[in-house]
C-alpha cells in the first residue's frame, strides 16, 4: 500500500513514516525506483506498535536501529530498559518526596513559631494546624512502653497511607498525664500526632482522628541526645512553669525534630508546655 494509505491505518503521519525510514528503524517494503513511491504491507503494522511500545519505555528514537538489528530484540533487552527506566523514575519519586517533606518540615516550623537551639527555655506563640492523631492510653505495670508506642505509630501511619496521606516531619506526642504531667499515675494517656498539610478523610470505623492542634502560648526547651535523660528536662521545664507563676493549660509537646540530612538521628527533641495565666 502506498503510503498515504499507511499512514491512515497506523495513525503516524507521512513525515513521521519518512523519518522512521532515515533512522532505519521502520523502512518501506519497497521504492518504486520509477516515481520514488514508498509502498509498506500491512505486516509492518507489528513494527509501529513496537516503535510506539519503546516510546513509552523511554528509548530515543535514534537507540531503535541498533535495537532492531540486533539478534535478540526481545525479552531480556527490553527487561533492561525497562528496569532503567524503572530506576530512574524511583529516583525522581525519591527526590520528590524529599522535597515534599523539606516544605512539610518548614510549614511546621514556621506554625511552631520557629526552633530556637538555646539551652535556656523560651516563651514563644505556635500557630494551628492540621494534623491526624491518635490517643491511647499505656499501663505502666503490664506493657513495655517501646512495644506499645511502636505499635500505636504503625497504626497511625499505616491508616494516613491507606487513605492518600504523606507522612510528614517533625511528629510528635502530646502527654496528658503518666509521663511529665502528673508522673505518680500508672497510666500513661497520650496522643501521637502526625502533621497534615491537606485534609484527608478516615473511614468512619478508624480510631484515627482528623482535628486541629490549636494555637498556643507556650514553654519551651530544647532536648539534645535522643531519650537520654529527657525525663530531667521535662522537669527542668515544669519547675521553671511554675517558679515564673504559669499554670500548665494542657498536655505537654514531645516534638521530634529529625536531621533532614540524616532521617535516621533523631538526636534533638523540643518539649513545649501550654501556658495559661502569669501572676
Amino acid at each position: 500500500m502506498r503510503i498515504d494509505e499507511f499512514s491512515k491505518i497506523s495513525g503516524v503521519s507521512v513525515y513521521t513514516l519518512r523519518f522512521y525510514d532515515k533512522l532505519n528503524i521502520l523502512k518501506p517494503n519497497s521504492v518504486n525506483q520509477n516515481n520514488k513511491y514508498r509502498d509498506y504491507e500491512p505486516k509492518q503494522l507489528s513494527r509501529v506498535a513496537e516503535i510506539n511500545s519503546l516510546k513509552e519505555l523511554g528509548v530515543p528514537l535514534k537507540d531503535m536501529s541498533d535495537f532492531f538489528s540486533a539478534p535478540s530484540n526481545d525479552a531480556k533487552m527490553i527487561r533492561v530498559i525497562a528496569d532503567r527506566q524503572i530506576s530512574e523514575l524511583q529516583t525522581k519519586i525519591k527526590h520528590t518526596e524529599d522535597q515534599i517533606k523539606h516544605i512539610q518540615a518548614s510549614l511546621f516550623l514556621y506554625n511552631n513559631g520557629g526552633f530556637d537551639m538555646v539551652n535556656g527555655i523560651t516563651v514563644k506563640t505556635t500557630r494551628a494546624f492540621l494534623a491526624a492523631t491518635l490517643r491511647d492510653q499505656y499501663d505502666k505495670g503490664t506493657k513495655k512502653y517501646d512495644e506499645f508506642s511502636t505499635n500505636l505509630w504503625d497504626k497511625l501511619e499505616n491508616e494516613i497511607k491507606k487513605n492518600g496521606g504523606l507522612l510528614s516531619t517533625p511528629c510528635l506526642t502530646l502527654y496528658y498525664s503518666g509521663l511529665y504531667l502528673n508522673q505518680d499515675n500508672e497510666i500513661v494517656d497520650q496522643e501521637i500526632v502526625e502533621p497534615l498539610t491537606h485534609g484527608l478523610v478516615v473511614g468512619e470505623k478508624s480510631n484515627v482522628v482528623i482535628r486541629e492542634i490549636p494555637s498556643e502560648e507556650v514553654a519551651s526547651i530544647i532536648h539534645t541526645g535522643g531519650f537520654n535523660d529527657i525525663g530531667v528536662t521535662g522537669n527542668k521545664l515544669i519547675a521553671w512553669v511554675k517558679e515564673n507563676g504559669y499554670e500548665v493549660s494542657g498536655p505537654i509537646r514531645e516534638i521530634y525534630h529529625i536531621d533532614q540530612k540524616n532521617t535516621g538521628n533523631l538526636s534533638t527533641i523540643e518539649l513545649q508546655l501550654p501556658l495559661k495565666g502569669n501572676q
